[in-house]
C-alpha cells in the first residue's frame, strides 16, 4: 500500500487558505450580528457616509414610523441607488408609499386648496411605484398602490374661460400689416 504525503508548500498554502476562509466567515458573522443589533434599535444608528445601506434603510423606516416622513424620505433618497435590485425596489416602494399616504392625507384634509402639492405628491408616488414595477413586475402591492394613485389623482384645474367679445367681422382686420412708407 502506497502512502500519500503532501509536500510542505502545499500544506502551508492549504492552511493559509483555510485561515483566510475562517477569517472571512468570522467577519461576515460579526457584520451580521452588528446589523441585527442596530436593526433592533434603529434609533441608535448614527448615519455617516460609511453606514451600510441596510442600516440607513432601517433608520429611515423607524423615522417614518415615528412620523418624521421628511427625514425618512431624505434617508431613503440617500440609499435608493445602493444595493441589489430587490433592495432598491424596497426603498422605492417605501418612498412611494410615503408620498401617496401624505397626498391622501392632504387631499382629505384640505381638498382643492392644496391642488398643486397633492398633484406633485401623487405624481412622485406614481413614478416610484413604476420604478418598483420595472424592477419587480410581479409586485402586486406596488400594482395595487399605483392603481390607487391613478384613482386619487386630482383632476386638472380648470383655466378661467377667456371672455373675449370680439367685434371685428374680418380676420384680416386683426392681422398686423406691413408698415407704411419705405426708402
Amino acid at each position: 500500500m502506497k502512502k500519500f504525503w503532501l509536500s510542505e508548500p502545499v500544506l502551508i498554502s492549504l492552511g493559509a487558505a483555510f485561515l483566510l476562509l475562517a477569517a472571512s466567515i468570522g467577519l461576515r458573522v460579526w457584520d451580521g450580528y452588528r446589523l441585527d443589533r442596530w436593526s433592533a434599535a434603529p434609533d441608535t444608528i448614527e448615519i455617516t457616509e460609511a453606514t451600510p445601506p441596510e442600516l440607513v434603510f432601517a433608520a429611515a423606516r423607524w423615522k417614518d414610523e415615528q412620523g418624521d416622513y421628511q427625514q425618512a424620505l431624505s434617508l431613503y433618497g440617500a440609499v435608493q441607488q445602493a444595493g441589489s435590485h430587490e433592495f432598491q425596489a424596497a426603498v422605492r416602494y417605501n418612498m412611494a408609499t410615503i408620498y401617496l399616504r401624505e397626498a391622501a392625507k392632504l387631499w382629505n384634509a384640505v381638498g382643492v386648496l392644496e391642488h398643486a402639492r397633492v398633484s406633485t405628491l401623487v405624481q412622485m408616488a406614481k413614478e416610484n411605484y413604476q420604478a418598483v414595477l420595472r424592477i419587480e413586475p410581479e409586485n402586486w402591492d406596488a400594482r395595487f398602490n399605483l392603481e390607487y394613485a391613478y384613482r386619487i389623482t386630482p383632476p386638472p384645474r380648470e383655466r378661467p374661460k377667456a371672455d373675449f367679445q370680439g367685434t371685428k367681422t374680418s380676420v384680416f382686420s386683426t392681422l398686423p400689416s406691413l408698415p407704411g412708407g419705405g426708402p
